[in-house]
């Protein structure tokens, strides 16, 4: 397998798309060698709360390999191409990665007045809507916040927990019981709708000056 990698080093990036559109893996990772670079350099250019660097740069090697096997030649360079392909996965990765906590935290909440509709997440999260938006920026002001009540472990489990792990598959991963995962989550949620109850009361004082 070595022998081959070396032998496919020399190939021209076109060459390798098509060795790996057909079948060849040794091709494939050849091109991922090359166009790694790229990909960190398209995935520093986003940030979402919870999504690790390591997340990031992973959907941006998936927009990587699509791009691979999608590309046509006769209409475009690969490097844009896979430029295109890595910035879009990306950023379908970080919207969907939005909504998905954005559920869970207005499930969590369930908060009058505060919770979002479904019609409000998809229009917040597709960077649609200011109140979309705003909404939005309220619920991870007061997540970052939440973050500083919670000892490490908690932090892990509900980061763990907020990425759509079981009870079972975090306890496993974490070496705790199902009991500690449960108490965590509860103790977050109970965190939740005490200081949005809190910023419930600040506005109704503005909005009564």
């Amino acid at each position: 397998m070595d022998v081959i990698k070396y032998r496919l080093r020399s190939k021209r990036t076109e060459s390798l798309i098509e060795m790996a559109q057909a079948g060849l893996k040794e091709a494939l990772d050849i091109i991922v060698e090359r166009y790694y670079p790229m990909v960190v350099k398209i995935s520093s250019n986003y940030y979402a709360p919870w999504a690790e660097t390591s997340d990031i740069i992973q959907s941006g090697l998936v927009g990587l390999i699509k791009a691979v096997y999608y590309f046509n030649p006769g209409k475009s360079k690969f490097s844009t191409f896979a430029w295109r392909s890595i910035d879009s996965e990306i950023k379908s990765f970080l919207t969907y990665l939005n909504r998905k906590k954005n559920q869970i935290l207005s499930d969590a909440m369930s908060v009058d007045g505060l919770s979002t509709s479904s019609e409000d997440e998809e229009a917040g999260y597709a960077f649609g809507t200011e109140e979309g938006i705003s909404k939005s920026a309220l619920m991870w002001y007061i997540m970052e916040d939440v973050i500083k009540e919670l000892k490490d472990i908690e932090k892990e489990i509900f980061s763990m927990w907020l990425n759509g792990y079981s009870y079972t598959d975090i306890s496993e991963s974490l070496d705790v019981t199902n009991k500690k995962v449960d108490n965590t989550v509860q103790k977050v949620k109970r965190i939740l709708k005490r200081k949005l109850g809190n910023i419930s009361d600040m506005i109704l004082e503005e909005l009564v000056r």
